[in-house]
């Protein structure tokens, strides 16, 4: 096993990881079929790597490619940390290992939550297929793939919701591998020259794409790879998979070698206590061309319960993949509360078998509880929530819902409006066969931050500091345009506005779109500070000339050159670098400028004057001697 040391690591991109809590798979095991998939992390410089990866992959290739499949992570290290395989995709193979925390290889990660530590042994790799073959998985993914002008593939994972997940959100990884890469001579230190199930591309990265998952629906995620000339294409593979928050991959897929299965609905109520019939239909929505074998079904009710039966009405084979299956689940009188999961199972003419559920609910329902927006609170039973939250609730049983309002972030504001069933902010709910989401609604408010320059002036910018409700009409205004402060007469002269549809111009209102946090501020001049410009020429360098006279008693003339158009400050300071004068502030065309400075109102000394554009900053000294 060779380490990642220290100096290596610092080598790696940050990646942040969301972290949440872990929760237990054991409710699984009544859900479908499972591809297993194991994340391998290698190298062409590890030595190590070299005599375990053929370990790997004699045991890869001794399984049913429909039940466990890999991808390989190649890493910059071991030092000369020149693998081709990392060089071409560096953001990818950092991603999923920082995201694992590899810091050794050869290792691997087996359905993201068991360690395939070295050395590698074909009864240890056994092992772990072993502890998971008969864990199936909550969600279905349906893979297919379609090339256009032969230069591009289209990738689609099709990702059905079979049974309850508590935490519903998941994310879901596109990737294309190579299957075989081959190099006539050793690319690395290590002397292989035959690497396996290279991941090339993940979209959007190696992140993934967060999607949220109900009991019964679907999420679709698609996206066109464009073919790189490095690519051996007739060895490139698509992969796709599907991970929680405790990093458990709950199934991955590859294109399909034979049949698939689905099933419609997901999940079906019915009360407790009295006679229940659900109908579900069962189909084979993608197969193989080259696969045309009958499919014979059978069902099995998980727990195996008195009083629920699953029966085939019209048949239990399909011969025609455009047909479907009836099922028919019926339940008595004396059926306790509790979810039922009906198992089918699909048997090909040669032997190949895949398996699809779906849920019977007596006397409770899947209820999920969100807000309109991510990340926001809400409370269910006066616990607090951020995302998405599933439930399994009691039928009639009664439960809480709070929304909270308002939550500030920063410029942006989020206000309840609504729930989705119209009740209170604080609301009892009452569980039904009919609700199974409840959506507490906001609206965005952007808060458009505004101030007067220089500060400190008494003047009210009206509308300014507030929150407004997304893409409404919003007028501001400063008020008064002119007043006297500090002994000294000030003028409003214009707004300087940042962010999307902010207001730059010399009018004291305004009225614009909020779409988004804006910046407004109101630029005051002092009345008797006089700006004058010299000539038309247009100077090719900025400059700030000494002042004249020099010592001066009591006005002084103070040339500057502007190179560009822009916003121009000239400050005057103190001894103590207190700023005790604004003698402009305010947009000035190119061009070479003069102006005065009245020290009437101050004591002889030793002064600072500051001329301050976009592009330039200077300062000079000046004496005042009365």
């Amino acid at each position: 096993m060779l380490n990642l040391s220290n100096k290596s690591m610092n080598k790696f991109y940050k990646v942040i990881i969301i972290l949440s809590f872990i929760f237990t798979l054991s409710h699984y095991v009544n859900a479908g079929d499972r591809m297993m998939l194991i994340e391998f992390f290698t190298s062409s410089t590890c030595g190590p790597c070299a005599a375990n990866n053929p370990i790997m992959t004699a045991f890869l290739n001794s399984q049913d490619p429909t039940k466990i499949t890999a991808i390989g992570f190649h890493m910059n290290w071991p030092s000369p940390g020149n693998d081709p395989m990392f060089l071409y995709n560096q953001t990818d193979n950092n991603t999923r290992r920082s995201y694992y925390g590899i810091n050794s290889i050869p290792e691997g990660r087996f359905d993201g939550i068991i360690s395939v530590l070295p050395n590698y042994t074909q009864a240890a790799l056994l092992s772990y297929f072993n502890q998971r073959k008969d864990i199936l998985s909550p969600v279905t993914i349906i893979l297919t793939d379609s090339t256009y002008a032969t230069d591009s593939v289209l990738v689609r994972a099709k990702i059905f919701c079979e049974t309850f997940l508590p935490n519903p959100v998941v994310t879901v990884y596109l990737a294309l591998s190579e299957n075989h890469i081959h190099y006539t001579s050793p690319p690395g230190t290590n002397g292989e020259s035959d690497f396996y199930n290279v991941m090339r591309k993940m979209y959007p990265t190696g992140a993934g794409s967060q999607v949220t998952l109900y009991p019964g629906t679907f999420q679709i995620i698609e996206q066109r790879f464009k073919k790189d000339p490095v690519w051996q294409w007739s060895e490139i593979s698509p992969l796709a998979y599907v991970q929680d928050v405790s990093k458990e991959i709950l199934n991955s897929a590859r294109i399909t070698t034979d049949f698939t299965l689905l099933a419609n609905p997901g999940f079906r109520v019915v009360s407790q206590g009295a006679t229940g019939t659900a109908n579900y239909k069962i189909r084979i929505p993608v197969a193989a061309s080259s696969f045309n074998s009958p499919v014979t079904f059978t069902a099995a009710v998980n727990p195996v319960t008195t009083g629920v039966t699953a029966v085939f009405n019209n048949g239990n084979v399909i011969s025609n993949y455009s047909d479907s299956l009836n099922l028919q689940v019926n339940s008595t009188t004396s059926v306790p509360a509790g979810v039922y999961n009906v198992i089918v199972t699909g048997t090909s003419a040669n032997g190949k078998i895949h398996k699809i559920s779906m849920d019977y609910l007596v006397g409770k329902n899947y209820v999920t509880v969100r807000t309109n927006y991510s990340s926001l609170d809400f409370k269910v039973n006066n616990v607090t929530y951020t995302n998405t939250k599933a439930f399994i609730w009691d039928l009639n049983s009664q439960q809480s819902l709070a929304a909270i309002s308002p939550q500030t972030f920063n410029s942006l504001r989020y206000v309840f409006t609504n729930w989705s069933n119209s009740g209170d902010t604080s609301q009892t709910i009452t569980v039904n066969a009919n609700t199974s989401e409840y959506v507490a609604n906001f609206k965005q408010q952007f808060r458009i931050m505004s101030y007067a320059d220089p500060s400190g002036i008494p003047v009210t910018i009206t509308n300014g500091n507030q929150y407004t409700d997304s893409a409404s009409s919003v007028t501001i205004s400063v008020a008064p345009v002119q007043l006297q402060f500090n002994n000294m007469t000030y003028y409003f002269n214009h707004w300087v506005g940042s962010g999307n549809g902010s207001y730059n111009g010399s009018n004291s209102s305004f009225t614009l779109t909020v779409n988004n946090p804006i910046n407004q501020i109101a630029i005051y001049d002092t009345i008797n500070v006089g700006i004058s410009q010299i000539n038309s020429n247009i100077p090719d360098k900025y400059c700030l000339y000494q002042n004249y006279p020099n010592p001066f008693n009591p006005v002084t003339k103070i040339k500057f050159d502007i190179k560009t158009a822009g916003l121009v400050n000239i400050k005057i300071y103190d001894i103590l670098g207190k700023e005790i004068s604004r003698l402009y502030s305010g947009y000035l065309s190119a061009g070479k400028f003069e102006t005065n400075f009245n020290a009437t109102n101050f004591a002889s000394g030793i002064y600072f004057y500051k001329l301050e554009t976009a592009n330039f900053v200077d300062i000079k000294r000046m004496m005042l001697i009365k």
